[in-house]
């Protein structure tokens, strides 16, 4: 091939090799641009408004604690340790959002807290007064007046959990203020500190209960969610056995319209015969997310030899008036065990499920399934 062809066709390769680097780099410019836009513009046109604080992207939540305090005015790292006590701790934490997380931005879990996206701008301490008139405050802001109460799982550090916190209600992004309780799961990695942390969970019941106490009589929230997660969920049905127990709660109308359980790492026959019934006598809704999928919960039941309340398959929880919801079709989280707060799917019908009052057979993500002449839905891929 003569050389001046030959460089011809050399110089046509390497210009269509430019053109398409280029065109590439400009299709990935446009695409990450538009997304970063839609982020910004849904962060700009987002619901949850209740807690926004005046200053743009800061956000106020509460928190009630029943670990022993170490240096409340120090480093938060510093505040709260990993022992518990049997009184209550009040506070609020302002965090503020980068409109780059967005409201469809999912973080991958193992970069949940980075502080370039989520941080902590301030924590305070309040006293019992002061907390239930700030968030009697928000609460009568709400077009829902109600509240959002969670409690997180297994290893969780006071930081940790007011950052997943403040990260639920925004992926969520209903307009309702947020309460956190937050109980000393982290009682170390290994077996022996999971079994003292299910202990503590179990103690921990007492404060919850004591903190649902102060909620309905003293903040008095219109409508009141639970939701809780893993190990939270042996708080949640620990507080009820003391709740249900007592006659103030048991005889009165229902209290609380949302119990919600994603992941629940409480004994499967124990929630079966007695858990579930106490949460239906002082709740209007209970709604027990599972999946098949979840690694973490398959490590607890060989540790109890049993199955866990938030497995799925052949051992699902149904009965009247609870509704079981499998999400193993879209269940894609670390270890299958965070999905309530990756999954799309999950976020949706939670929404539809919480703000909107819908029951299962109104959610349209969802579809019935039978299990001994008894429903239980399944989260459509």
């Amino acid at each position: 091939m003569p050389r001046i062809r030959r460089g011809l066709l050399w110089g046509a390769a390497a210009g269509l090799s430019a053109g398409a680097l280029v065109g590439a780099a400009f299709y990935v410019y446009s695409v990450g641009t538009r997304a970063m836009l839609e982020h910004a513009e849904a962060f700009a046109f987002r619901r949850m408004t209740v807690p926004q604080q005046a200053e743009e992207g800061l956000f106020r939540f509460f928190y009630a604690s029943n670990r022993v305090p170490i240096e409340e005015e120090g480093p938060i790292e510093a505040r709260f340790g990993s022992e518990r006590e049997g009184s209550l701790k009040f506070g609020a934490f302002d965090t503020r959002f980068e409109p780059t997380l967005g409201l469809g931005m999912l973080i991958n879990p193992s970069d949940w807290f980075l502080n370039e996206e989520i941080q902590l701008e301030s924590v305070r301490t309040l006293e019992r007064e002061q907390f239930v008139t700030e968030l009697r405050a928000q609460v009568e802001a709400s077009p829902y007046r109600s509240l959002l109460i969670v409690v997180h799982g297994f290893r969780d550090a006071y930081p940790s959990a007011l950052r997943k916190t403040a990260f639920l209600a925004h992926v969520l992004d209903i307009d309702t203020p947020v309460l956190l309780f937050d109980w000393p799961g982290n009682q170390g990695s290994s077996l022996r500190g999971y079994r003292r942390a299910r202990e503590v969970a179990q103690a921990s019941g007492a404060e919850l209960a004591a903190a649902l106490d102060l909620v309905i009589h003293e903040v008095r929230p219109g409508r009141i969610w639970l939701m809780a997660n893993s190990m939270g969920g042996q708080v949640v049905v620990d507080a009820f056995h003391l709740l249900y127990r007592d006659a103030d709660f048991s005889d009165a109308p229902t209290e609380i319209e949302n119990v919600v359980l994603t992941a629940a790492d409480v004994d499967h026959a124990e929630f079966n015969s007695q858990f579930k019934e106490e949460i239906k006598a002082l709740a209007d809704n209970v709604t027990v997310y599972v999946s098949s999928n979840d690694r973490a919960l398959l490590a607890s039941k060989e540790v109890h030899r049993g199955p866990r309340a938030g497995d799925s398959g052949e051992g699902i929880v149904v009965a009247p008036g609870l509704e079981s919801i499998d999400v193993s079709a879209v269940d894609t989280s670390l270890l299958g065990h965070s999905y309530y707060g990756e999954s799309t799917s999950v976020i949706s019908d939670l929404r539809l499920l919480l703000r909107e009052r819908r029951g299962a057979a109104q959610r349209p993500g969802l579809t019935a399934r039978s299990k001994g002449g008894q429903t239980y839905w399944v989260v459509k891929p």
